[in-house]
């Protein structure tokens, strides 16, 4: 997560039952095959992922072939899980368990939602962040796959919703049922209860952004999450761009304007809703600090960086460039570009950005400078990061 937990971002107390979750020859095998399926590194992908994780959904009923009867609770959502391919090639199969098992335990809450939280938290536990395998977040608050806040209380977040024992919250087993407690007694444990929508720009319900709201406090992470959620959904057809109110909300914006100045079609490309999840989130959070004229996304930049054979981000919708800040050019001189620049290096998880270029020599990563840098700013993400295509 970013550097904007809270008290209530797994960061608040609140309610404290616990949810026994029922074991089972199911859950069982469906552990025993994630094991075996990641020997080579706990939580990383191997070879053959995919199949796996096609094997996994096999026996809770999602995928080919008959399904064994599983206990009530034990397998979620009826005879099929409703993977879509792109959820069992990225998500390992001890997590697609584990996520399936303990949105179960929440009627109103789905295994893909949870798989969207652990995607941007942590990549499924793959991310070498600090604070996923041992000590603490960037931010001073957070650890483990799903980013529970240690920190906050007493009691933390973790002590509420967890189990209390530090050194488990980095063990997925802990970890996502928390989440599912969690966000079940923030609004999904009864969604008639929940009255206004905190997020009405973004699709789903008012529970479940609420709940999610409480999970991190910003609706561009409930929108990263409905959206990874439903790409986790088989057969889910994603909405046109059109109609994403995220992406109309963004195009509307008076804060954010395009030029195409430059050879580039910003503003087609940002109408496309084809962006970054990352990089639509970055905007929405500028556009509440400054005016920005974006001057490229993706159509007309060079595939390749300059000088290089390396592939741009802007090729795979994952940068922007930005060449106004408060109605003044990006120069050196810019104290508005200036201020952008330095921001963008406190931001934590998702949003962190991999590659920073500017006019200004800051001599650290992830700035850079040169030559083709100094009239705009560019800000660029790692494929291996969250929401990348």
């Amino acid at each position: 997560m970013s550097a904007r937990r809270r008290q209530g971002t797994p960061g608040g107390s609140g309610w404290t039952a616990r949810v026994r979750v029922g074991g089972g020859g199911v859950v069982v095998a469906l552990l025993l095959l994630g094991l075996l399926a990641g020997v080579a590194s706990p939580g990383f992908p191997v070879r053959g992922a995919a199949a796996a994780g096609r094997a996994v959904a096999g026996a809770l009923g999602g995928g080919p072939g008959p399904a064994p009867a599983a206990a009530a609770g034990e397998a979620g959502q009826g005879p099929h899980i409703g993977a879509s391919d792109a959820a069992l090639a990225d998500i390992p199969p001890g997590y697609l368990g584990r996520y399936v098992t303990a949105a179960g335990t929440c009627p109103a809450l789905t295994w893909q939602v949870l798989a969207a939280i652990g995607k941007i938290e942590s990549d499924h536990g793959r991310s070498s962040a600090p604070g996923v395998r041992d000590g603490i977040n960037r931010a001073g608050c957070c650890a483990g796959p799903m980013q529970f806040n240690l920190t906050n209380g007493p009691p933390s977040t973790w002590d509420t919703w967890g189990n209390g024992v530090r050194a488990q919250v980095y063990d997925p087993a802990h970890a996502v049922p928390a989440a599912a407690r969690k966000l079940c007694g923030d609004g999904l444990a009864r969604p008639e209860a929940v009255g206004r929508d905190p997020c009405p720009q973004v699709l789903g319900s008012a529970a479940l952004h609420t709940a999610l709201r409480r999970y991190n406090n910003a609706c561009w992470y409930v929108h990263e999450v409905v959206t990874l959620a439903g790409r986790y959904t088989r057969a889910a057809p994603a909405p046109a761009p059109a109609r994403d109110p995220f992406v109309r909300a963004l195009v509307a914006s008076r804060r954010i304007t395009t030029t195409a100045s430059h050879g580039c079609d910003p503003a087609a490309d940002l109408a496309s809703g084809r962006l970054d999840l990352r990089v639509q989130s970055l905007l929405a959070v500028l556009a509440d600090r400054h005016t920005i004229r974006l001057s490229c996304l993706r159509t007309g930049h060079s595939r390749y960086v300059k000088g290089t054979t390396r592939v741009s981000n802007h090729t795979v919708w994952r940068a922007v460039d930005i060449d106004m800040v408060d109605g003044r050019p990006v120069s050196r001189r810019s104290q508005p570009a200036r201020a952008l620049a330095l921001w963008l290096d406190g931001l934590q998880g998702p949003l962190r950005p991999a590659e920073i270029g500017s006019p200004f020599p800051f001599a650290r990563r992830p700035y850079f400078t040169d030559e083709g840098h100094q009239g705009h700013i560019h800000i660029g993400y790692s494929y291996l990061s969250p929401g990348a295509p």
